[in-house]
């Protein structure tokens, strides 16, 4: 029988770690969502999807048709992290947000623990290892990460993978190269694949340095390798369910997606300043306001951006360094001190940028980047999580060592060792003081009664919330809103038509645009009127209405906070027109039955297009409005113009006719400049020669529509010229 006596100090460090996280995170114990944003519903949603796909749709979590229905979304390169919906599902059953924060907080602790086992083995000094251990779980990079982000709540598996390989390295035992496997699979499936990478990386850069060293290099023996061997082989053994899925998942359109969200530009967004590195996280809630006076270094996503080390840690860790190499070549140090030295320079992305400055120093990212699949990891300041735990290794050793000096008097040496711990306290102090902290760090969990309503009735339907579009405005949280919606439909457990992943596609973002209403509550969001701006002239009611049923929505919602009051009343009175009085209000929530009005919408001709839609111009047709081009140019901006649709590209049209239709097509449209010709085809065969003058005219086109989607598309026959469009009626004949 083992004693528990054994494991009397590991209960005890893992009890003060759980103290230290509910006292930072207490509004996580009181109704509050971990996060902001988008994410934190995400977060939410994911140990929700997991839990309901595995147990009762039976299927993969890594495949979903309940977001962005009926198209679905492919979740292999999402921020998925399926063993903690596992081992939340109970907790699941009485609250999604219980069992966000039961993640939340065994992330936190956890990290703690397996980081202090990691540095008491390599140190065997119990109060280094503790703050070793802090360090690694508290450090900024942590905590901006897991609020939001769960698959970076739970990094604990890194260092006990680390501790596996050292562990197999020394000793070459079964049990080791078990231990390697357990972690690296759960480091992946509690994590998630960019977790997966750096692990694949700190192996072979702890190997790489292993065969540098003369002395290091003998440990790896043949038995060695074949224990590695055997750690991969039990590895793909554990994790084959997940593996497969994932291998099963990557497709030419999800890695595309990746590669377009992986751009060079993109990376520098998401990579780190230098003076991060020296500056307060802004979730430190005593020290958040002192990076406020250097904006620059955090001008994109907080929570990529933030790489504040502490000043205690880099010192002690430099003093720790300095004696290794003055008594012992660093032979102690060395090991961590290369791996932190990598993780760094991979951090700071394609060029190291300072106060916001891009300069043109390179890093080791760029070479990384071109490597097939690894690209996936597109925010490189994450690689710093692995710096950490570097960082927090090399502090215990010379934390441990300042306490065995001779060269301090005792109370001196105590004085000095009060500092740095008080210092690093200040430092990694994640508390929220005040209200503005705590609405940038916590959501609110409350889900309106409606959703529960919902959840009760039978069938299978699809709901929309509105706004379901991304609010670039809102330069906080463009993605509360649709986020809050996936966080909702972990009460009604129905399709939803939209939603929010973090590497959508251009399909399921044109599922939306292609619906009118849902342009046109972004529009109003946007502060705009209630309009579906296109160069399409249709009837936008019955489109939706088509759409809607073709989507089998039941359902409409609307956030009420998402809208001012007058914009409130221009939707809600629009949405009444459309599916007569709302069958619940509340202060929250407003939802209409789509049921009698889809009834008499029939089948008839829709014609639409995707448009520049805010920030969704990379995934847009090439259409443009003249009013936003007028911000461009001046010179050729007048009453004309801004009320011209634009395209310096072929130009698409999609029709959808639900038999064989003789159509007739009319436009008006204008060449920008001068006379220009522009070729007409439908369904890749040309079916007229328009030549436009510099002057609006009136045309027409006639065509045969098959069943089904048809293209109609504009295509410049020289050059830049340029169609515009002020109206194309399309009708039956």
């Amino acid at each position: 029988m083992v004693s528990l006596k054994r494991y009397k100090t590991e209960a005890l460090v893992t009890l003060a770690y759980l103290i230290i996280a509910l006292v930072f995170f207490w509004p996580a114990l009181v109704g509050k969502l971990p996060g902001s944003g988008g994410d934190a519903y995400q977060s939410a949603w994911e140990l929700w999807w997991v839990s309901y796909s595995l147990f009762v749709l039976h299927t993969s979590p890594y495949f979903t048709n309940f977001v962005f229905a009926p198209v679905g979304a492919n979740l292999v390169t999402q921020t998925m992290a399926p063993l903690a919906g596992i081992i939340a599902a109970p907790i699941q059953v009485i609250s999604p947000a219980g069992a966000l924060s039961f993640i939340f907080f065994l992330g936190f602790v956890l990290s703690g623990l397996f980081a202090y086992l990691l540095i008491f083995y390599l140190t065997k000094d119990k109060l280094a290892s503790f703050l070793g251990g802090f360090i690694f779980a508290f450090s900024p990079i942590h905590v901006v990460q897991a609020l939001g982000h769960l698959q970076y709540t739970n990094i604990e598996f890194l260092p006990l993978f680390l501790l596996g390989l050292l562990l197999l390295i020394e000793k070459k035992q079964h049990k080791h190269a078990v231990l390697v496997a357990v972690s690296f699979v759960f480091l992946t499936f509690m994590g998630d694949i960019e977790q997966a990478l750096m692990a694949v990386v700190l192996a072979f850069l702890v190997i790489v340095y292993m065969l540098l060293r003369k002395e290091e290099r003998s440990k790896l023996n043949a038995r060695f390798w074949a224990m590695l061997a055997e750690a991969i082989v039990l590895a793909f053994i554990f994790g084959s369910p997940g593996f497969l899925s994932i291998a099963h998942g990557l497709s030419n359109e999800t890695l595309a997606t990746v590669n377009m969200q992986a751009s060079t530009a993109y990376n520098e967004l998401y990579s780190p300043d230098l003076l991060s590195f020296f500056v307060p996280s802004p979730s430190n809630g005593l020290l958040h306001s002192l990076p406020e006076s250097v904006a620059n270094i955090y001008k994109g996503d907080v929570a990529e951006t933030t790489a504040y080390v502490g000043y205690s840690v880099l010192l002690v860790a430099a003093y720790a360094l300095y004696a290794d190499y003055k008594k012992n070549k660093l032979k102690t140090t060395g090991l961590f001190a290369f791996i932190a030295f990598f993780f760094l320079w991979l951090s700071i992305g394609p060029y190291l940028q300072v106060d916001g400055t891009i300069t043109g120093l390179p890093g080791i990212y760029l070479l990384y980047h071109s490597i097939p699949y690894f690209n996936v990891l597109r925010e490189p300041g994450r690689f710093n999580i692995v710096s950490e735990l570097m960082l927090a290794v090399i502090f215990a050793y010379g934390f441990s060592w300042l306490r065995k000096s001779t060269s301090l008097r005792k109370e001196d040496k105590q004085y000095l060792l009060a500092f740095i711990v008080a210092l690093l306290f200040i430092e990694y102090f994640a508390m929220p003081i005040g209200s503005k902290m705590l609405n940038s760090e916590f959501s609110s969990s409350y889900v309106p009664k409606a959703y529960y309503e919902l959840a009760r009735l039978p069938g299978r339907f699809s709901v929309l919330l509105l706004p379901a579009l991304t609010d670039y405005a809102n330069a906080t949280a463009p993605n509360e809103y649709p986020g809050m919606a996936l966080y909702y439909q972990t009460i009604f457990k129905k399709p939803l038509v939209g939603g929010y992943a973090t590497r959508e596609n251009a399909t399921q973002l044109f599922s939306l645009f292609n619906i009118p209403l849902v342009v046109s509550a972004y529009y109003l969001q946007e502060g705009q009127g209630l309009v579906y701006l296109s160069p399409l002239i249709t009837n936008y009611t019955n489109a939706t209405k088509f759409l809607l049923a073709a989507y089998n929505v039941t359902f409409v919602g609307v956030m009420r906070s998402a809208y001012t009051l007058s914009e409130l009343e221009n939707i809600t009175s629009y949405l009444a027109s459309m599916f007569g009085y709302p069958i619940y209000e509340s202060n929250t929530t407003i939802i209409f039955s789509t049921a009698n009005a889809l009834r008499t919408a029939g089948t008839y001709l829709a014609a639409y297009t995707p448009v520049l839609v805010g920030g969704y111009g990379s995934v847009a047709s090439t259409w443009q409005p003249g009013w936003l081009l007028c911000q461009y140019y001046h010179a050729l901006c007048n009453s004309t113009f801004s009320t011209m649709w634009w395209a310096a590209n072929p130009a698409f049209v999609e029709i959808f006719a639900p038999k064989t239709e003789n159509l007739s097509i009319s436009l008006q449209a204008m060449s920008l400049s001068s006379i220009s010709v522009e070729n007409v085809y439908f369904d890749g065969t040309q079916v007229d020669r328009l030549t436009l003058q510099p002057f609006v005219r009136n045309y027409t086109i006639n065509v045969t529509a098959i069943r089904g989607i048809n293209s109609l598309v504009f295509a410049p026959s020289t050059g830049e010229q340029q169609l515009g469009a002020r109206n194309i009626t399309i009708a039956v004949r």
